[in-house]
Order: C-alpha cells, then structure tokens, then sequence
C-alpha cells in the first residue's frame, strides 16, 4: 500500500473529477462530494491528502477512490495499484488462475474496443458511420469520450486483428466460432457502443444497425446487437454510461435512467451528464442497489409506456428498501431523448427538471386515456385509479392521492376511502410480502431489551448527586468544531509544523506544552511515526476527530516560522506555570499554613519564568529564551 501511496498523482487523480488551480503549495478546486459555488477542496499534493473545508471530507487517495468509485478498501488499493503498474495479488491458487483468465479476458476486449475505434475513424464505412451519427447530434468529441467505434463488414477481420484461441474468442463474448471454425465478430457492419465496468474497463459492447447498409446474411437485421452475458459481464448489474456519469451523479444528487445508448449520449450532447441506460434488458433491483452509492435521487427517461409498465409495485419496494425518490420524465408523443435532443433540447432539460414521482405519473397518464365526462366513465376511472394507488405502501402517500381521484372523478373522498381499504384488503391477501422484504424493511434494526428479573434491576430515579457523579465518569467529547476556535490557534499551528517536519520538531514541541487530548494524540502519532505513514490517512490509527483535524491542517500551510510557534507554546505553558503557583499560594494562605522558604522559593520561581517569557517576545533574546525555558520545564516539575 505504501509503495502504491507513494506512486499515485493525488493531483492527476481528483483533477479526473474537479479542475484544480495552484495556491502556494497547494491546490484548490470545487469539492467533488458536495455542491459548491466558491472552491473550498484543498489538496497537499507533498503529503498525498485533501480537506474540504465545506464538507469537512478528508482523506488520502485511497479514500478519494473509495467515495468516489464506490469501492471497499481492498478494491480501491487494487484500483490505484493498477494505475500506477503495480501488481497486487490478493489470491492464491484457483483464485489467482481465475483473475489471470480474467485479465486476458479484459485485454482481449480492450483491444477489439481500440481495433473498433481505429475503424471508425478510418475504415471501411467509416464515412457512411460518421455521417449517420453526426445526423444524430453525435459529435467527433462525443465519439471520442464515449469511445464509439464501427465494426467492419468483414466478419472475420476482428479475429484477424485480435488473434486469439476460439475459446477465448467465444468467452470474451465478441462473437461465434461459425462450423469451419472461423471466428465471427456479432457486431459485424455495426456502430459498436463500448460497455465499461464502473473501474472503466471496457466488458462488453453494443451494435447498432446503420439504416441504409445491408447486412449480410441477415434479412431483418436487428437494431441492437449486445454481448452475451459472460463470466465478467452481467447484465442485470451493469449501466451504461456510468463510468462517465458517476462523479456528476454524486455532484448534481441526481441520476437519470435511459432506455438506450443513444440517449446517454444525447443527455450528455445537452449538459445533462448524469445519464446512465441498462445494457438490453429491463431495470432491475441490482441496478438500482448500485445506483443508490451515488445518489438516491432517481429519474426514469423512458417512453411514456415502457415507464408505466416497466416497474409497477416493485419501484416501491425498491423506494422503500433503499430509500430511493424516484421520479418519471414526460416526453411528447412520439419522442425520446435522442430526438428531443436534436430538436429541442430545452425541452428534454425541462421534461427532466418537471419529472413526477412515479405515482403521480402513473395517475395522470391513467387519466389522459380515460372518460371523465359521462357518470359511469368517471366511477370506472375512480375504480381503475384506485387500483393503481392501491399498490403503495404508505398509507399517508394513498391517502392524498385519494383526495387527487376524488376530485377529478368528482365523487365523495369518504366514498372512495372504503373502496381504497377493500382494494389494499384483497391485495395484501393475495400478495404476502418477499422474505427480503420482510428481513430488510419490517424486522427491527436494534433486538429488542430482554426483560429481567425485577430483583436486579434499580428502577428508581438518578439524584441530581447521582448524575453529576455519572457524568464525570464519562469521557469528554470533542468536536472538531471546537479544535478550530481562536483558542486552540498556536497548537494547531505546533501541528502543522509537526506535520512538515516531525523528526526534527519532536523534541522542541515535549508533551506538557500541549493541554487538549487531541492535539496530545496527534503529537504523539507525529513524533513516533516521523510521518512515514502520512500518506495512509484511509488507515490511520487516531481517533475520528483526531484524523479530521489532522486532515484540514494538513493541506493549509503554517503562518508562523517553527521558533515563533514553539514561542507562542511556551509562553502559554509559562502563563499557566505561574497559574498554578499562585493558587498554591492562595491555598496555603487559606489553610493557615504559610512557610515563608516555602513563599520564597515559589517567587523566586515565578520571578524566573516571568522574566524568560518576556525574552519571547524580543527577537535578540527569543532564541535563547526558548532554549532555556525548554531545558527548564523538562528538567523540573513546576509543583502548583
């Protein structure tokens, strides 16, 4: 991890997500994990950690990897090591022949993602692609981010180009070992989509048909071709256009589910780049498991049918389990976002902007289609709503939609409330809930507190006495907050200076001049550790405020030169010496025990340490000052 640590360009890292600009030895941006107009994500490219000052996010590259990338610690170590060419193994024996079949596998389709982009900038009908996708508003700079490409017509000429075994052509899923034995790429003569992992590795693709070319061997050739699943490609859990649109989700808190991948495209063509589209198939509960790391804030820009019937009560369930909103894009009749795009690209931002929850969808269009006019059209319709309504859980949400029918039915709310509780009756009954469902939304979080004997169990009151002496037993918290006071300036100043030079700053900086627990505990982690282990902030052994302070000290420089910081702390310790001896003095004029050598020694003390503070603050004697007031504190306990 350290070598790794050592190796990444936490600078080229975040600039990937949010331009930096250089301050001093620093460098700032907008921060990447919350919205901001006015930059305030500070990183120190020397130590290899960041802090927003918005936010209070802080961390190392590893845990920049993890927030953003969605990755556990592990994943993420692997993440950074790949891109810095380190080999990590984490496996042995089976597992490690496993991940070698993998790493051929992501290679071989690394290389057809490049052999079809080289062709579609010159190729074989590449002039024919190129003019059918600038038709569709798709711009060389769009082609290039999305790494769109074209496969040739010659169905042999990928296998050419890879050159690889017939197993390990069918695995890779690129296409078919025909009965000569001749491999055959699927996505012959095809505008080619690449597929990314969300660690961008290409795993599969998606062909489009380009309209106006013959297909070979194909009367009615389909619109899309997609790779089969295989061992690294699953459908059900991949999204396309995620790899591009994650740290933009995260930004924005948004994040809109397409039907294709052309309409990822044309979001991103109108600014909207948090699009992502499922991979041929229908949406499921994984792709939205795996949504929700990014935001929980869910739009569906589907065509008005496939929206309503596409997830029906399991949008709910999925609402309820993962604590999702989702909300339902409006089109014009016969449009989609690739052509609204084309033609009114306002109009697909304010269809995104104007989406409904899907409830409220589902209802209105329920109504568009039905008669209101004649009595018997407005009860069928009331009937129909109402079993629409019937399928979500919360019955605050059935309720006021109620209210929704009953007045565009024009017919008695009580009257349609005993309709709606029959309804809900008979589904439950012939619906019982998934045992998921049941264990992750209607079992307890907490086990319930066991009863036990009455005996044992003091049931009576806490005394104001009994409190106060509970609560001092209790340890003290503190915020980070708190640590950034005016009052705590010079220390956290003493820990900037430890931060950029522990080894030599240890002894210059002894324990006793520090008096809060958390700058105690970051002097100690600093003198000991000499910072080697600096730049594994995701792993430091400090408690959570102690990390956070250390986190936004770290990427501020001091104000102050090492000899004007460890002043300022002595004179603070010198100031609570003479404290201390002067309650002493009161304390023994209270008890009546007065001992003049006592008194004597006290002054002479006080008389000492007062007339070496003053010497801090003239630059001729600060030097000395500070050099004997050092050996004097380490050499005597100043008793108070």
């Amino acid at each position: 991890m350290t070598a790794v640590l050592e190796r990444v360009d936490l600078i080229g890292l975040v600039s990937e997500h949010v331009p930096l600009r250089r301050v001093g030895n620093r460098f700032v941006g907008l921060c990447p994990f919350h919205s901001e107009s006015t930059p305030s994500f500070s990183v120190n490219p020397k130590l290899g950690v960041y802090y927003c000052f918005g936010c209070q996010v802080s961390g190392d590259a590893i845990s920049f990897v993890r927030s953003i990338e969605k990755l556990d610690f592990a994943d993420a170590v692997e993440y950074l090591a790949n891109r810095v060419g380190i080999s990590i193994s984490r496996d042995s024996g089976e597992d490690s022949k496993a991940k070698g079949r993998l790493k051929v596998l992501r290679e071989t389709i690394s290389r057809a993602k490049e052999f079809f982009v080289a062709n579609l900038n010159d190729g074989p009908n590449s002039k024919i692609a190129i003019d059918y996708l600038e038709s569709r508003g798709i711009s060389a700079k769009l082609r290039d981010r999305f790494q769109i490409g074209l496969s040739p017509g010659d169905s042999l000429a990928l296998s050419r180009f890879l050159g690889v075994s017939n197993g390990l052509f069918s695995a890779s899923g690129l296409g078919f070992v025909d009965s000569y034995g001749h491999q055959r790429d699927m996505f012959s003569g095809r505008i080619v989509f690449p597929i990314f992992d969300q660690s961008n590795n290409p795993v599969a693709f998606g062909g489009r048909v380009i309209p106006g070319v013959e297909y070979r061997g194909e009367s009615e050739p389909a619109k899309y071709k997609n790779s089969p699943e295989t061992d690294h490609y699953a459908k059900r859990r991949t999204l396309y256009g995620l790899n591009l649109s994650k740290s933009e989700i995260v930004h924005k808190d948004m994040a809109i589910i397409c039907e294709g991948y052309t309409d990822v495209v044309a979001f991103f063509k109108v600014g909207l780049e948090v699009a992502v589209a499922t991979c041929g198939t229908a949406l499921t509960e994984e792709h939205l498991d795996r949504l929700k790391n990014f935001s929980k804030n869910i739009v569906l820009a589907f065509d008005g049918d496939k929206a309503g019937a596409s997830a029906t009560e399991r949008i709910y369930e999925w609402e309820r389990r993962f604590g999702l909103n989702v909300r339902v894009a409006s089109f014009p009749d016969g449009e989609d976002p690739a052509s609204l795009s084309l033609s009114s690209p306002d109009l697909l931002r304010k269809a995104i902007e104007e989406a409904q929850p899907f409830l409220s969808f589902r209802l209105r269009r329920f109504f568009k289609d039905s008669d209101l006019k004649s009595i018997e059209g407005r009860v069928s319709t009331s009937n129909g709503a109402i079993n629409i309504i019937s399928e979500h859980p919360n019955p605050l949400i059935r309720g006021q939609y109620l209210m929704m029918i009953a007045d565009a039915c024009r017919l008695e709310v009580k009257d349609l409330e005993r309709r709606l509780e029959r309804t809900v009756r008979a589904r439950r009954s012939h619906s019982e809930p998934s045992q998921e469902l049941v264990k992750g939304v209607n079992q307890p979080m907490v086990s319930p507190v066991q009863p036990q004997d009455d005996a044992n169990v003091d049931l009576a009151p806490l005394s104001e006495d009994d409190f106060d002496q509970l609560s001092s037993t209790l340890p003290p918290r503190y915020s980070l907050s708190e640590l950034l006071d005016g009052e705590f300036r010079p220390y956290n100043e003493a820990i900037r200076a430890l931060i950029a030079n522990p080894t030599d700053l240890g002894d210059y900086m002894p324990p006793f001049l520090f008096t809060h627990p958390i700058h105690l505990e970051l002097r100690e982690y600093l003198t000991t550790s000499n910072g080697l282990e600096l730049r594994h902030q995701s792993d430091l052994p400090l408690s959570e405020t102690a990390r956070s302070l250390m986190a936004r000290l770290s990427v501020v420089p001091s104000e102050m030169d090492e000899v004007g910081v460890i002043a300022q702390l002595l004179e603070l310790h010198c100031d609570r010496t003479v404290e201390g001896l002067l309650r002493r003095i009161r304390r023994m004029a209270q008890s009546g025990n007065e001992d003049d050598l006592v008194l004597l020694e006290i002054s002479s003390t006080m008389a000492f340490i007062r007339s070496e503070r003053a010497k801090l603050r003239d630059s001729l004697t600060l030097d000395e000052a500070v050099g004997t007031l050092l050996r004097y504190f380490w050499e005597n306990e100043v008793p108070e």
